[in-house]
């Protein structure tokens, strides 16, 4: 599965996560915090708090500084202005959406368990709150009376806030808000729980030492035999991820990968209780179902377009897709592909037909090198300087930079890519803190789960360096839309959600590039990477990249099935029905995926986003193969047209904008249409 963007519940009145009761204002109007105030707690620092009382605290002060701002604005007389009224709204969502994040990241990378619940429950408080603001009657009274006719920007965000507040249900009666609110209570607990429990999952499976044979060497030095004589091998990533790709024991690539697969069974009564939610709101809402809601204010624009988007992935897909999996099948003399046989097979065949062996490329990818290649290419394409930033960390291993341009710092950023206990288990970037030119600067986090340290200890597997330049592309989507007048102007509280994949999935075309990877990727006696290496891992780029597509469009299907029409009874029979009308490795009955979906929670039905942004960046991509992967000037131009803008436009039209005609799948098909 692909990583996502941590940001789930600081989306006010831009999203259908919105919902609630109009409430009393409290008596709090005349302490409402003023915007030097507001700016003042922006250029804060990340604060991990020691314990969970101290969260409780902060999170109290900031629930307070949000009714106070709400308060101020629902009491607001006179005329509605735009720097009056609107600017109170603006205000009062770029502090909700801080406290939000703040939560959200304690809750998921503190080192405390007690401060990481804490955390949570924070989240779910301000998830409540923004619920409350969402359908505030005042409020929306007073934005429909702002005239912003002479300011076209305002005008737009506006426009679009307006919209997201009647699609949530602010002209509805007292009592059917009340019951709007309850429901979205409801779906922000169950979320967050579900996540949670995903984090917390650790399943583990013990094998003699001779199962692990195939392995690499420091994989085996890093997994002792015990005092029973057996390993112990865990489902966290950094033990999962080697097994699964190199382990030539079956048995145990079966094991780990139903373990795996099966290591959350509490979520399968909270996914139930999510997916009820969603629907009993959708619904509520005058709207078919959940993908009908979730779907309307997308690029995408409805379930129906979702769907014949994957009908014509499928008919792209389908004959490469087949052609892979006939050759893997009888590779391992078999008619039929199982999930743990996937990565295994793979790797053999991109040895055995590319000269492409997977331990030997990972030896030239020390976490260490790689931080500092990823941090190189982008000085080079976008003519910025990354250095530390010398502030607190909340763990030994989170490093923090800063971004400068010239002599001026445009944002700042922490990288906690290291795995430990209880830590958020996936890849994500969390953007804490929105910039606004002359008053915040852009603060961003990148969570992963990579290996530390240099070719002794952290050495990565190439798709790692993928996922890296992955995340890396969400965070520069935050540092390089730092610069707006409104807090609305970031991609994060008002782009379309399925356009968010594509910045991130962009850069990862980064790590295909010799010229890239040889300023980097060195082994352990300071060799470079060899150019007819990097050459024979592009040819063989294409073997099995249709087939992995249609997994993707597998969990596509899962997550839009999920939310169609009202929940099925059996949820695990449907998520696999869904999945395996595209993926051809077929999901067994052994397994429930679904309980471990993460992107069920952020993304809902929206898990097609990934490929609908794959075909916008492999067309986006189009521009720079023409004009030089590496050419500033290209470079400069895609940050002023399609990062920089941040959420100030539709993303059709940013594409367009740099394209200089609408997107397409034309690229995409005639990628998947090489021989590899």
């Amino acid at each position: 599965m692909k990583t996502q963007i941590l940001a789930r519940v600081g989306r006010l009145a831009v999203g259908v996560s919105a919902g609630a009761l109009l409430v009393a204002a409290p008596a709090l109007a005349q302490n409402a915090p003023t915007p030097g105030d507001i700016d003042q707690a922006l250029a804060q620092p990340v604060s991990f708090p020691s314990d969970a009382s101290a969260m409780t605290a902060q999170c109290d002060a900031g629930l307070a500084r949000i009714a106070a701002q709400r308060a101020e604005l629902e009491g607001e007389t006179g005329p509605a202005a735009v720097e009056g009224t609107f600017r109170r709204y603006d205000n009062l969502i770029l502090t909700a959406f801080s406290l939000s994040n703040d939560a959200m990241l304690i809750g998921n990378a503190h080192v405390d368990g007690a401060v990481r619940q804490a955390g949570l429950i924070c989240a779910q408080r301000v998830g409540d709150a923004t619920s409350s603001i969402n359908l505030s009657r005042p409020i929306y009274d007073r934005l429909s009376a702002v005239d912003a006719a002479s300011d076209p920007q305002a005008a737009f965000y506006l426009q679009r806030t307006l919209r997201a507040y009647r699609d949530a249900g602010v002209d509805r009666d007292e009592a059917t808000r009340a019951e709007i609110l309850r429901l979205q209570e409801g779906i922000t607990s169950a979320t967050l729980a579900f996540q949670d429990n995903i984090n917390k999952a650790r399943a583990e499976v013990t094998v003699r030492p001779e199962e692990l044979e195939g392995l690499p060497a420091d994989y085996i030095a890093n997994h002792p035999v015990g005092d029973d004589g057996l390993i112990r091998i865990s489902t966290e990533y950094p033990d999962l991820a080697p097994v699964m790709m190199y382990a030539r024991d079956e048995t145990v690539r079966r094991r780990l990968s139903e373990a795996y697969q099966n290591r959350a069974p509490e979520n399968a009564e909270i996914l139930a209780r999510m997916l009820s939610l969603r629907y009993e709101l959708a619904t509520l809402l005058g709207r078919r179902d959940f993908a009908e809601l979730a779907t309307a204010d997308k690029m995408i624009g409805s379930p129906e377009k979702a769907r014949a988007f994957l009908t014509d992935l499928d008919q792209a897909t389908l004959a490469p897709a087949r052609r892979d999996y006939t050759r893997m099948a009888a590779r391992l003399n078999t008619d039929k592909l199982m999930g743990w046989n996937v990565q295994y097979v793979q790797q053999l065949l991109r040895k055995e037909d590319y000269a492409v062996d997977p331990q030997e490329v990972r030896r030239y990818f020390a976490y260490d090198n790689v931080r500092g290649g990823v941090f190189q290419l982008t000085e080079d394409l976008f003519g910025v300087k990354i250095r530390p930033w010398d502030t607190p960390v909340w763990a030994d291993d989170v490093e923090a930079y800063e971004v400068l341009e010239g002599d001026q710092v445009i944002g700042r950023f922490y990288l906690d890519n290291h795995p430990r206990e209880g830590k958020y288990s996936h890849a994500a970037v969390a953007p804490v803190r929105v910039g606004l030119e002359g008053r915040a600067l852009p603060v961003a986090v990148l969570l992963a789960n990579f290996p530390a340290g240099d070719h002794a200890t952290g050495l990565m597997e190439h798709r790692d360096v993928e996922t890296f330049l992955h995340e890396f592309g969400h965070l520069l989507h935050v540092m390089f839309s730092g610069k707006g007048r409104w807090a609305l102007h970031s991609p994060f509280l008002g782009m379309e959600l399925d356009f968010a994949e594509a910045p991130s999935q962009m850069l990862e075309n980064w790590v295909w590039d010799y010229e890239t990877l040889r300023q980097f990727a060195v082994d352990a006696d300071g060799k470079p990477i060899p150019e007819g290496l990097v050459a024979r891992m592009n040819r063989a780029r294409g073997f099995a990249e249709a087939f992995g597509d249609r997994s993707q469009m597998g969990y596509a299907a899962m997550s839009l099935g999920l939310h169609t029409g009202a929940p099925a009874a059996d949820l695990g029979r449907a998520a696999r029905e869904a999945n395996n009308r595209y993926a051809l490795a077929l999901q067994p009955e052994t397994v429930h995926p679904e309980n471990n979906f993460g992107h069920l929670t952020d993304y809902s039905a929206l898990y097609y986003t990934y490929l609908w942004s794959k075909t916008i960046s492999t067309d986006l991509f189009t521009v720079f193969e023409a004009d030089g992967l590496r050419d500033p000037q290209t470079a400069r131009r895609y940050r002023e047209r399609v990062l920089a803008p941040g959420s100030s436009r539709p993303a059709a039209q940013l594409v367009e904008d740099f394209l200089g005609r609408p997107a397409n799948l034309d690229a995409y098909r005639a990628r998947l249409a090489r021989e590899p």
